[in-house]
């Protein structure tokens, strides 16, 4: 008689695994649609501001409509995320051949703060120039923008200049942005320090399961394991 739980080469059928699957113990199950949630949620939350940000600055500058954005909303010491919305002032259109530059001046900053950290755990120096940082399509994932990563060393007021030229046309926006005080390095990397345990401990559970649940005997038939 044939087992049509095996294919011709001996190995388990498709459907013989898929019924072994859903004999498991629901333990067993949630152990492992925990883990997938939990990394699917650390790859969307690792990707939930790639571009934009909180508005920081907005006019409308002869020819254009210009917004700057910051990533993080609550800009820090470290690094940050600029990048530049350039609309056409009466179509709204995105302007996508213009020359942008960002420039960043100090008004009131922490002389005697903590230098600043960001990974790989290095503290940030003082960049060569912030007064010209070039802002630029390749610097922001959305190509409708203009964007860079500006190491800005202390927190503090910064006054920001963003300066838009396309030909003869030429347009700027500029005010003041709050720098808040950076978070140490552990509040940087604690998802990372968090992963190993959340590993071990899904681990430990699934062979607590294993030993305590139900397993699939020969015929397919689930009986209660023994000791």
């Amino acid at each position: 008689m044939t087992n049509d739980r095996l294919t011709p080469r001996g190995r388990p059928s498709c459907a013989s695994r898929l019924a072994d699957f859903k004999a498991q113990p629901r333990p067993f199950v949630i152990c492992h649609l925990s883990f997938v949630i939990l990394v699917i949620s650390l790859c969307l939350a690792a990707n939930a501001f790639a571009d934009g940000g909180s508005v920081q600055l907005h006019s409308v500058s002869g020819p254009f409509d210009i917004t700057l954005f910051a990533e993080p909303p609550l800009p820090r010491a470290g690094q940050i995320d600029f990048s530049v919305l350039i609309q056409d002032a009466k179509s709204g259109e995105p302007v996508m051949d213009a020359v942008v530059t960002l420039a960043l001046t100090p008004v009131k900053v922490h002389q005697n703060a903590q230098p600043a950290w960001y990974p790989p755990s290095c503290a940030v120096s003082a960049p060569p120039d912030l007064a010209a940082v070039p802002l630029l399509h390749s610097g922001a994932s959305n190509r409708l923008l203009y964007g860079a990563l500006v190491e800005v060393p202390v927190a503090g007021v910064w006054h920001v200049r963003t300066e838009v030229q396309r030909g003869d046309e030429h347009a700027l926006v500029e005010g003041t942005v709050d720098v808040a005080d950076p978070f140490p390095p552990v509040a940087n990397y604690w998802p990372l320090f968090l992963f190993p345990v959340i590993a071990v401990g899904l681990y430990v559970l699934r062979q607590h399961v294993q030993r305590v649940g139900m397993t699939v005997n020969v015929a397919g038939v689930p009986v209660r394991s023994r000791r």
